[in-house]
């Protein structure tokens, strides 16, 4: 009882100790000089009794806030006890220049005062250890655009180059949000060229990228903006880097795997760009170009008679235009023919430092009558931005002639609209002599049990299909374009098997130029199936009468498949490469 006592004094005599000690606070920065994009961490020490948090409101014209983490320590030295309580809040400036932190409040107790400096990301980064920063800076980053006076939607070409002497890290670009306004901006290489040079006594890595940039409006607006964020490892003593390494990406040196990593910002200069309207005058589609070809010809051994699929292929390249801006195309139609173009098929690639925009198309075309027919010419107007004037490329005119198909009669479509009109008047008579009312008594059970028995005559044929289906399908379907294609045929969906086929045979043969029926039937070099192909063919873009026999289709389909896979499992890639 009485070593209770003795405890129970002390700790009174402990808390009389602590409540009588001081509550004092204390805000600290992590950093003095930071710029307007990074952060500090500012750090507020309590030593009191009070369970309130600090009062932040004076941060919040100058800072946003980006963190906040609290910890909390009870210390006993000399026979006093002690509470403290930090917080660590992370700070983004919303302003530049000298910042004054004013005190932070908990309850009634105020903390000091703390100053930081926020300095303007420009062309050349801050770097805390440098005593000659303007003169001969660590990092600094150019740019440089030509044309300097481009029109709109003209391919300028802008180059960014990076200078390092220290080994960036973690180094990305990223282009400024009122560029976005007014260019449109694509790379024109996936990496960037790395070379070495003493620049000022100090060896440099100079990291150079190409862009291409279109002005998305005419008159005076400014020259794109790229910023650099990056970072380099401190207080670990550098070597350079070796600028010949390959792995190495912005003078990265993974020796210096270890140390503080100070953030390196950087933006580009901007300049005032004129752009050039189009000129007046001009209401087409306007197209600034250094180059525009056109290539038009008909899939190999077309046959043209009447019924046959005709694919035309027009191949548009156009020299200094982004994909997304071509313009959309239209073929004219032809009389005598039934036209089916398909959508086009539009990449682009960089040459000899111009974006060039490639789209293909293929029309195809179904004659209806025999005889000779004339395709007009068909030009695209576009400005030369060399010489400085328009000029046209022109798909030139053609002339063909349709021989008459002996499996199909000529002028089919006319025959057609009278078969469909003669159908239509007899409907028409039938339903003009039918009475109105049905003089025969109307027995309602016969006639629910008779739709009772068809409904359930068909539900018993479409499981009856399914179990076909099911016994007739190879284990391996749905996993190849062969099964795919089987499938399709047996359903008759005859788009989907276009569709299958063309994949079959851009994977079996290893061709990516596949694109149509006819293409396919060049690749197998089989009479038979060319057959079944323009059967096909005629199915899904005539109107002639011609039903396609599946069953002899995929017996040839089959026959080709099998024969191909056999040749190419035989087929030694590099024989007798070891022997």
């Amino acid at each position: 009882m009485k070593i209770f006592k003795i405890l129970l004094c002390y700790v009174f005599a402990c808390g009389l100790t602590f409540s009588a000690q001081a509550e004092e606070i204390n805000i600290s920065l992590d950093k003095n000089v930071i710029t307007e994009a990074d952060t500090v961490n500012l750090t507020i020490s309590y030593s009191g009794n009070s369970d309130e948090n600090p009062d932040l409101s004076a941060l919040q014209n100058d800072f946003q806030i980006v963190s906040n983490m609290a910890s909390k320590r009870m210390n006993y030295i000399n026979g006093n006890f002690s509470q403290i309580k930090s917080w660590t809040i992370g700070l983004k400036p919303l302003k530049q220049g000298k910042i004054t932190i004013k005190p932070i409040k908990i309850g009634s107790v105020s903390s000091n005062y703390a100053d930081i400096e926020v300095k303007e990301v420009t062309d050349v980064a801050f770097v805390p250890d440098s005593q000659e920063n303007s003169n001969s800076p660590y990092f600094q980053i150019e740019q440089s655009i030509s044309p300097t006076k481009p029109y709109i939607q003209q391919q300028s070409i802008v180059w960014v180059t990076l200078y390092d002497s220290l080994g960036l890290q973690d180094g990305s670009l990223s282009i400024s949000d009122d560029t976005l306004k007014n260019w449109s901006i694509a790379p024109i290489s996936s990496k960037p060229k790395v070379t070495s040079e003493f620049i000022n006594g100090k060896k440099m890595n100079v990291v150079k990228y190409a862009f291409a940039a279109f002005p998305l409006k005419s008159g005076k607006i400014n020259s794109p903006q790229f910023i650099f964020d990056g970072a380099y490892i401190k207080d670990v003593g550098f070597n350079f880097p070796k600028f010949n390494d390959p792995f190495m990406a912005f003078g990265i040196d993974f020796q210096n795997s270890f140390g503080q990593k100070v953030p390196v910002r950087m933006k580009t200069k901007i300049q005032p760009i004129d752009v050039a309207p189009v000129p007046e005058g001009f209401t087409g589609t306007w197209l600034p170009l250094s180059n525009l070809t056109i290539d038009a010809k008909w899939s190999p051994n077309t046959k043209f008679q009447t019924g046959e699929a005709l694919t035309r292929n027009v191949t548009i390249q156009a020299f200094g235009l982004q994909e997304e801006m071509f313009p959309s195309l239209s073929f004219p139609n032809i009389e005598g023919f039934k036209q089916y173009p398909e959508k086009p098929e539009i990449t682009s690639s960089i040459l000899n430092g111009q974006i060039v925009t490639t789209a293909k198309y293929n029309i195809v075309y179904i004659p209806s009558k025999s005889g000779k027919f004339t395709f007009p010419a068909q030009e695209i107007e576009w400005f030369n931005i060399n010489s400085k004037d328009f000029q046209k490329t022109v798909i030139p005119a053609e002339a063909i002639s349709i021989s008459v198909n002996p499996n199909i009669p000529d002028k089919i479509e006319n025959a057609l609209v009278e078969s469909q009109i003669e159908h239509a008047i007899k409907e028409d008579h039938e339903v003009e002599n039918k009475p109105l009312s049905d003089s025969r008594p109307i027995n309602i059970l016969t006639e629910f049990m008779s739709y009772k028995v068809y409904v359930l005559l068909a539900i018993a044929l479409l499981f009856f299909l399914f179990l076909l289906s099911k016994l007739f399908t190879p284990k391996h379907a749905g996993k190849d374009y062969r099964s795919a294609v089987i499938s399709s045929i047996r359903k008759k969906n005859y788009a989907e098997a276009r569709k299958n086929l063309i994949l079959w045979a851009t994977t079996k043969f290893n061709n990516p130029h596949i694109q149509n029926l006819n293409d396919i039937a060049e690749v197998v070099q089989n009479a038979d199936f060319r057959v079944q192909l323009n059967a096909l063919n005629q199915i899904l873009y005539s109107d002639s009468p011609i039903e396609l026999n599946t069953s002899e289709f995929l017996a040839i389909y089959k026959k080709i498949d099998k024969q191909n896979r056999k040749s190419s499992k035989n087929k030694e890639i590099l024989p007798n490469l070891y022997n």
